[in-house]
């Protein structure tokens, strides 16, 4: 049993060096705060929102002051696609300052509507389907005219959205349109490939970001960190359906120090939620290896002999494909519980792969020689649970408050020791020595009124189960049109112990050393050298929680320029529960001709130990 505890705290997160604060000297305290004023944004806490900014001026450049200013969410959305968004139910109005200038803080990533109330003579401007991504500052100009006309802009077919000024960081942004449109799999890190800089490794597993290994990175789902602790990579827990994903967003570079774990790139999402009316989903695909390209073939050598009768014989083999279907059933559904108040987003998307491996067991020779020792078909039925729910309510104007819930289990129902092609591992019957003579690999007595059990009999039986759930809770309160508090608590929960069920009973032994083939009277009566039965380590449990309380304020002042103010506190922990390997049941090694000081022991027992 062992116990791994992390607790990481930050608080009060500026874009600038606060040390000189400490002095009480008024002096010092007016240069410490023009060097916290010095940069206009500050971040703390993981990115689920973006920002909006932008200036009210006439048509003749001229800035207008104390125009009302109202954002919210976009009533029809051009793209032509199906997709829901979590920016229906959104709604904020400030006013403009002396220079003409609005900022909106907090705004969950999605389209809007924003518009400029009739005043001083000018008329209303209209400016629809305004994209908001994660992490982003969407600057926006508008123009108002005088008269009483409506003037109506569709910002979403322009030709290039306004680049961020505020922000250095590199960072692409896909959001649910845009992802409903491309070609892509079944989860969200099929589309990171979309993104430039971005590929899949295939040896880890992971996606380089910019070069860097699929260990460097760092996931994020609604402000949670899913990335696994012990590997750097994203469990297929965390590899989520498109159905759930309102925004995908990938930082390569010039991201803030809340990232400070990712060396490589950090892969943030965000997930849909419902709005004022109702929509839904309900949809089948499938998929088969048989359309697949076949599998690379695979060279073998087979050594017979020794000095000068010693022969060596290489071959290209072409192992056949396995079958089996794979099934991506889904259904969501999202829309108002209560109009304009609270709204719902559900969806149950399950992804289920299903192998069939027909195994010919070869003797270990060149084709020559060869020949067909027996042929066993073994079965993997592997089950993505994922369910996702969210609620998103606004109690009253000022205040936003959001949940989810991510319900993501693994399940294995079966197991597939072989490929399509093996030499060597079935032991013909009548071979001496060994009890498994005869019987088809793997072979396992547990005894009792199970017996022995091979084969397809054996692995029809095994599989596992890899439980895992995260929540997240949030809340925004805008105070003030220059003032905004926000706060947010989630915990993860991951149990990886696959390959659990119908694990060998008993006591492990092991022959460390003792005879071998190439010389098998060395110890008379000893051991052959290798495990003497099939191995009994198992994960009982080994799970990780990953809890995270956060609470900020932001505000927004003007002195010398405009300035944006962001303070707060931060509390990360992860803990680690395992109990694996063969502590549960035992091993015993065997070390033929060795002293027990040379195998470890700190003393030669005087007597029989156990």
């Amino acid at each position: 049993m062992s116990f791994k505890h992390v607790s990481i705290i930050s608080a009060a997160v500026f874009n600038c060096p606060l040390y000189l604060l400490m002095k009480k000297n008024f002096k010092s305290l007016i240069l410490s705060l023009s060097l916290v004023f010095c940069l206009t944004a500050a971040s703390l806490g993981q990115e689920t929102t973006g920002n909006l900014e932008g200036t009210v001026k006439d048509a003749s450049g001229a800035v207008v002051p104390n125009v009302t200013v109202t954002v919210a969410s976009a009533q029809g959305i051009s793209s032509g696609t199906t997709t829901t968004g979590i920016t229906t139910g959104f709604r904020r109005t400030i006013t403009t300052d002396e220079q003409g200038f609005f900022r909106v803080l907090q705004v969950p990533p999605g389209a809007y509507d924003v518009v400029t109330t009739a005043t001083s003579g000018f008329g209303e401007a209209r400016y629809e389907n305004v994209t908001v991504a994660i992490g982003q500052n969407t600057q926006l100009d508008i123009t108002v005219n005088p008269g009483s006309n409506v003037t109506t802009v569709d910002v979403a077919v322009s030709d290039a959205p306004p680049v961020d000024t505020t922000n250095n960081a590199i960072q692409t942004s896909i959001n649910a349109q845009k992802i409903e449109l491309i070609p892509k799999g079944v989860d969200f890190t099929s589309v990171l490939k979309t993104v430039p800089g971005t590929r899949p490794e295939s040896r880890s597993g992971g996606f380089s970001v910019d070069g860097a290994s699929g260990a460097e990175n760092v996931f994020v789902i609604d402000g949670q960190e899913v990335t696994n602790f012990r590997t750097g990579t994203l469990n297929g827990n965390y590899s989520i359906p498109t159905q759930f994903v309102q925004e995908v967003q990938v930082k390569s570079s010039g991201f803030g120090a809340e990232f400070g774990g990712a060396t490589g790139g950090v892969i943030s999402v965000v997930t849909k939620g419902g709005g004022n009316d109702f929509h839904g989903e309900v949809g089948m695909q499938f998929d088969t290896p048989k359309f697949n390209g076949n599998p690379r073939p695979d060279l073998l050598r087979f050594l017979s002999g020794s000095g000068a009768n010693f022969v060596q014989t290489t071959e290209y083999v072409n192992p056949p494909k396995s079958a089996g279907v794979n099934t991506f059933p889904t259904a969501n559904l999202g829309g108002p519980i209560i109009k304009d108040r609270l709204y719902f987003f559900g969806s149950y998307t399950p992804q289920i792969f299903t192998t069939q491996t027909t195994t010919n067991f070869f003797s270990n020779a060149p084709a020559a020689t060869r020949t067909l020792q027996a042929t066993e078909t073994f079965r993997l039925k592997r089950t993505y649970q994922y369910a996702f729910g969210r609620l998103d309510a606004t109690p009253f104007d000022k205040l936003r408050l959001t949940g989810t819930y991510l319900w993501s289990p693994i399940i294995d129902e079966g197991n597939i020791p072989f490929g399509t092609l093996n030499f060597g591992a079935f032991i013909p019957a009548g071979t001496p020595n060994n009890p498994n003579a005869g019987f088809l690999p793997p072979t396992i007595d547990f005894g009792g009124s199970i017996g022995r059990v091979s084969g397809s009999q054996l692995t029809e039986r095994q599989g596992g189960r890899q439980n895992s759930s995260n929540v997240t809770v949030q809340g925004v309160y805008t105070a003030t049109g220059d003032l905004v508090f926000s706060g947010r608590f989630s915990r993860g929960f991951l149990n990886e112990k696959l390959g659990n069920y119908f694990v060998p009973p008993g006591i492990q032994l092991f022959c460390q050393v003792g005879n071998t083939p190439a010389n098998p009277n060395q110890y008379p009566g000893g051991c052959q050298q290798g495990p003497l039965g099939p191995s009994n380590s198992e994960t009982v449990k080994d799970v990780s929680i990953r809890t995270n309380y956060e609470a900020d304020a932001t505000y927004i002042f003007g002195l010398g320029g405009r300035h944006e103010l962001k303070g707060g506190y931060q509390r990360f922990r992860i803990s680690n529960d395992v109990a694996q390997g063969f502590s549960t049941k035992g091993r015993i090694t065997y070390l033929y001709g060795t002293s027990i000081t040379s195998a470890g022991a700190p003393v030669t027992p005087s007597a029989p130990q156990c």
